[in-house]
């Protein structure tokens, strides 16, 4: 039985919507392949498809049509379809800086390996000369290496000493498997250029920092592009996959343009009860609070019309799909076309760009206050409250804490000779802190240590008599050591005055 085949019109608006695969190893030197594509193209009728949704190029149509045959197309069309309508997580990949100099270089070493910090084990870093380097010396040494190599020529501007990235995946994932896939997409895709990397699984999600040199070694630099971050996101899918791991890489067209979310640092400035600036100028934009807010909710409201038209073309791709898939299918094909009808269904509309802002400043505190808020806002303020009060117990706990050190540190003085504190027919200062920590610990409700007054004072005379301890150890120390002096002074003229 002859495998199933989307017409070629299908097939290629197909292709358009499930982007095309990022085939760059970093931006070095396109020139060439620039005028090969012009001159492709001027011999070459580019069809309708290729103005599709405004993306596309003729290199993408014509290295797809000659790479594979109709049936081999229309089965990677199909995987693809599959896991987007299954909703296969998606992979993360980000570059998370650009690292001037050794002392930027070692300090990401030792960041990723975990080097030097008390409360994380000491993880080390893998090289991509197979070494495993547990020192900070060692990490040291690299980077200078890294940095002269990158300083070698007499370009009158210096690039980059060394890129990092990391790779992530959703909770719950292998993480073993996840670093195998990662090691496996370095030393396949980065097998001109030095690196390291190390797996971190301190936070539910696995992830695996990669730092990659600045230069090749044939001496090219490495200037990452959009084009080189969704190769890697392709090949560190398709590594998973070859490990048993569901993941994907695909563009938003392809998943119906889901509505974006937050940067994570809004997000979790939200949790903390603070505002972002983001949500501050967003909130003043739709309150036309400022001079432009019409022309920036405007150029907003056009980015958006666009996306609505994208969002028409893609559920029409679909449907188109669906279709041929039913009409000229198997069994397998029209259950195929069932669960992506299911997926065409659900897929949500675009809202404007005055809704979009309202739905995502729902989230946090900046909405105005003419705008309901729903439940979600309520639940996202109880946990901060929760949060809160987490914090405020903790930082009971520290005053205790600090408050027993300083009562220990006052017991080993007195020994030493030297007194503090209040006389013996009143409490002293430490016990009145203790009692004050009881006190608060033993309430119904932690009250905050930044409002309570009570709280705030017994803070403030902890760390008055916590100066007043170290002045007083300083003065013992200087005195003992003026002591020892005169005592040497007056051994020197035991015998008479010197000559």
């Amino acid at each position: 039985m002859n495998p199933f085949e989307f017409s070629a019109r299908t097939l290629e608006e197909l292709e358009r919507v499930q982007g095309a695969s990022g085939g760059g190893r970093g931006k070095v030197d396109r020139r060439g392949n620039r005028k090969l594509e012009r001159a492709l193209g001027s011999m070459l009728r580019a069809p309708h498809e290729l103005a599709f949704a405004g993306v596309g190029r003729v290199s993408d149509a014509v290295s797809s049509r000659t790479s594979s045959s109709t049936s081999a197309r229309s089965a990677m069309a199909l995987q693809r379809m599959d896991r987007t309508a299954k909703r296969v997580p998606q992979v993360v990949v980000k570059i998370t800086s650009r690292l001037h100099g050794a002392p930027s270089t070692v300090g990401a070493f030792t960041y990723v390996g975990r080097i030097g910090m008390s409360d994380k084990e000491e993880l080390g870093i893998e090289t991509s000369e197979g070494k495993h380097l547990m020192s900070a010396q060692e990490m040291l040494l690299l980077a200078r290496e890294w940095q002269q190599w990158e300083q070698a020529d007499e370009a009158r501007r210096k690039g980059a000493t060394a890129i990092a990235m990391v790779f992530s995946m959703p909770p719950g994932t292998d993480p073993e498997k996840v670093r195998e896939s990662v090691r496996e997409f370095a030393e396949n895709d980065m097998a001109n250029r030095r690196w390291v990397m190390a797996l971190h699984t301190d936070e539910p999600h696995p992830h695996v920092h990669l730092i990659i040199a600045g230069r090749d070694n044939d001496g090219r630099r490495f200037n990452p592009n959009r084009e080189f971050l969704q190769h890697a996101r392709e090949r560190f899918a398709e590594n998973l996959r070859a490990r048993g791991i569901e993941a994907d890489a695909t563009i938003r067209m392809t998943r119906g343009y889901p509505p974006k979310q937050d940067p994570s640092p809004v997000l979790k400035m939200r949790e903390r009860g603070a505002q972002p600036v983001a949500d501050k100028g967003r909130a003043d934009m739709i309150a036309a609070r400022t001079p432009d807010a019409e022309k920036r909710l405007s150029q907003r409201d056009s980015e958006r019309t666009k996306t609505a038209e994208n969002f028409s073309t893609v559920r029409a791709v679909y449907t188109r799909a669906i279709a041929e898939l039913e009409a000229h299918g198997g069994a397998a094909e029209v259950d195929r076309a069932r669960a992506l009808r299911v997926f065409v269904d659900g897929m949500p509309a675009p809202n404007s760009a005055r809704a979009e802002i309202i739905e995502r400043l729902k989230s946090g505190d900046a909405l105005p206050k003419e705008y309901e808020k729903d439940s979600e806002l309520e639940r996202l303020k109880a946990r901060v409250q929760r949060r809160d009060g987490d914090q405020r117990t903790a930082a009971l706990d520290r005053i205790g804490s600090a408050t027993a050190k300083v009562k220990s540190a006052s017991a080993e003085l007195k020994k030493g000779g030297a007194s503090a504190g209040a006389g013996e027919a009143e409490p002293s200062v430490f016990d009145r802190i203790g009692a004050k920590s009881v006190e608060l610990k033993s309430g119904s409700t932690a009250p905050d240590p930044a409002r309570d007054p009570s709280l705030v004072s017994a803070r403030e005379r902890l760390q008055a008599m916590q100066k007043t301890l170290n002045q007083t150890i300083r003065d013992r120390d200087r005195g003992k050591e003026r002591d020892r002096t005169q005592d040497r002074e007056r051994d020197k003229d035991r015998g008479g005055p010197g000559r």
